[in-house]
């Protein structure tokens, strides 16, 4: 997906530049007319207004210079002019004669009003066409709203309203991309006035915004609206240079498309309406990036993406900002090739942690609480859907405290094949692994602990038995809720689990009775294990050796 921003900030009506920010120095404008070779030297602790466009420039230097604090470039207007309902003594408005993408107030992303009002609350309908879903609403007037349902565990999709009329909502036209209504949808609307009823909510038409502050006093000099829009366009540039910045109140905070030689370095990116980063051509360079909260994606990946080396790096809140949205996941390669992510923390994650495709290297990364609000989840993904090998290393990273029933600390789908999984640390997940489909892989010396169901699924669902050869050995499993060590299990019944690997040289702690589950034999004790699948005892042996034979 390529982006595509049809409004400017400058449209804005009563948003200005020269107004004061909260310590009473005036906002500037962004620079303009940069050339290529140029260095942008922005003052430190300063607000600039305005998109900040190097689009293919080359040789740009942009950063802050001064020790009082980055300066921050956002695409957010500071809205003036405010006065309170006179019904409604919770509300405020003001003139903007065009719509707003998204909005702040105290640096809190404001939510879109919505029904129901709880994040984790949805409503519940049934999709009787591909176009129609018959519900009750507490209100009619919901042509023009926006319908936002669950498709899958794994997907959100959203359509524009039509009209509401006898309980069934008619969605206008709009892609699906083979994901319609359910049969029992879940979902939730937004957009109209009657759903404003909650402090930290916005809704915007006929030219007026209307927000609830979160304590009831009046909200001017401390919104600011922002148009759908990039911080900073750098697509198609070579070889620039940003630094010490901070970015915040964009839909897209940093557009690196089609660039080359990219540094992003010592940046923080806030509140991001949808992707905090977006990653394309070749050479791109993210150190000491800080990422707090997004609407979808922490940094994501043309498929073009090549060269690729995400260093040192804090993801907060990906995915998490407002009521839940389509996510990826805080750093996703879905089909781009060669990244490097090393030594990042990712916390809070909507959906997947690290998500890569082939010749990949994921090490040294501290993954906590992903998978909150979609499920069929990994904290670190992999997949290859070609069935060739990925040339992908998973190692010493650690992962915890995973959420939902389908998710596992690491996660090799469909066909995934090509992979080491080594000296990992997984604890306190709904599943340690899962290897869907997957073979010819090596699982070694990882600690697995305090899993829900289990430490490691074999899910073969094919057409034709696909698991096979993959090698777990010298891993520690630490059994402290009577989980099961291994689930395997098989569409084609029991006749081809012993094809699923070789189980050499594995520590078990705390083993119970229910030692593993075998697809056509059920639940087995250790010892049956043992002789079933041919685990080897010994914690001492050669890899290289297990591998030559």
């Amino acid at each position: 997906m390529r982006y595509r921003f049809f409004l400017s900030a400058w449209l804005f009506g009563l948003m200005h530049i020269g107004m004061p920010d909260a310590r009473g120095q005036p906002i500037l404008s962004t620079p303009t007319d940069i050339k290529s070779g140029d260095t942008v030297r922005l003052q430190c602790g300063r607000i600039y207004s305005g998109e900040l466009n190097i689009e293919k420039r080359t040789r740009v230097t942009v950063k802050t210079e001064g020790d009082c604090g980055h300066a921050t470039i956002t695409p957010a207007r500071l809205i003036k002019g405010w006065e309170r309902d006179g019904k409604q003594p919770n509300l405020w408005s003001a003139a903007v004669n065009v719509k707003p993408a998204q909005l702040e107030s105290d640096g809190r992303f404001m939510e879109l009003a919505h029904y129901p009002n709880r994040p984790k609350t949805w409503a519940r309908g049934s999709g009787t066409l591909p176009d129609q879903l018959r519900a009750h609403l507490p209100h009619h007037d919901l042509a023009g709203a926006t319908l936002v349902w669950r498709a899958a565990d794994w997907l959100i999709q959203t359509r524009p309203i039509h009209r509401y009329s006898g309980g069934t909502l008619r969605l206008a036209e709009g892609r699906d991309d083979g994901f319609p209504l359910l049969p029992e949808t879940a979902f939730y609307v937004e957009g109209k006035r009657w759903m404003l009823d909650a402090p930290g909510e916005w809704h915007w038409e006929a030219g007026r915004l209307t927000i609830w502050p979160w304590d009831g006093t009046s909200p001017e000099g401390r919104v600011w609206a922002s148009p759908a829009s990039r911080g900073i366009n750098a697509s198609g540039s070579h070889h620039v240079r940003l630094s010490n910045l901070h970015i915040r109140g964009a839909t897209l905070g940093i557009d690196g498309s089609d660039a080359h030689d990219l540094l992003v370095a010592d940046v923080m990116i806030s509140n991001s309406g949808e992707d905090a980063l977006l990653a394309g051509g070749s050479g791109l360079r993210v150190e000491r990036v800080q990422i707090n909260g997004t609407g979808q994606n922490g940094i994501r990946a043309n498929d073009d993406a090549r060269d690729v080396m995400i260093t040192d790096s804090r993801i907060r809140q990906a995915g998490m900002l407002g009521m839940p949205r389509r996510s990826k996941g805080a750093i996703v390669f879905e089909q781009a090739s060669g990244q490097r992510i090393l030594r990042n923390q990712i916390v809070d994650s909507a959906y997947i942690g690290i998500r890569v495709f082939r010749d990949a290297v994921v090490a040294d990364n501290v993954i906590d609480r992903a998978c909150l609000v979609l499920t069929d989840c990994g904290g670190i993904y992999t997949f290859a859907r070609d069935r060739q090998p990925l040339n992908v290393r998973i190692e010493r990273n650690r992962i915890s405290n995973l959420s939902q029933r389908m998710a596992h600390a690491i996660y090799l789908d469909d066909y995934a094949n090509g992979v080491l999984v080594s000296d990992n640390r997984m604890t306190n997940n709904p599943g340690g692994m899962q290897l869907h489909n997957s073979f010819g892989n090596i699982i070694h010396r990882n600690i697995f602990s305090r899993s829900g169901h289990e430490h490691i699924l074999f899910n073969e669902t094919g057409l034709t038995a696909a698991i096979h050869a993959n090698l777990i050995v010298a891993n520690r499993f630490i059994s402290t809720r009577g989980v099961p060590t291994y689930r395997l299990w098989s569409e084609h019944g029991g006749k081809y689990v012993q094809r699923f690997g070789q189980f050499i040289g594995n520590r078990y702690d705390n083993t119970r009775k229910d030692f593993a589950e075998v697809a056509g034999t059920g639940m087995v004790s250790f010892r049956d294990w043992q002789k079933q699948m041919q685990d080897e005892k010994g914690e001492k042996f050669s890899l290289r050796r297990v591998l030559r034979d």
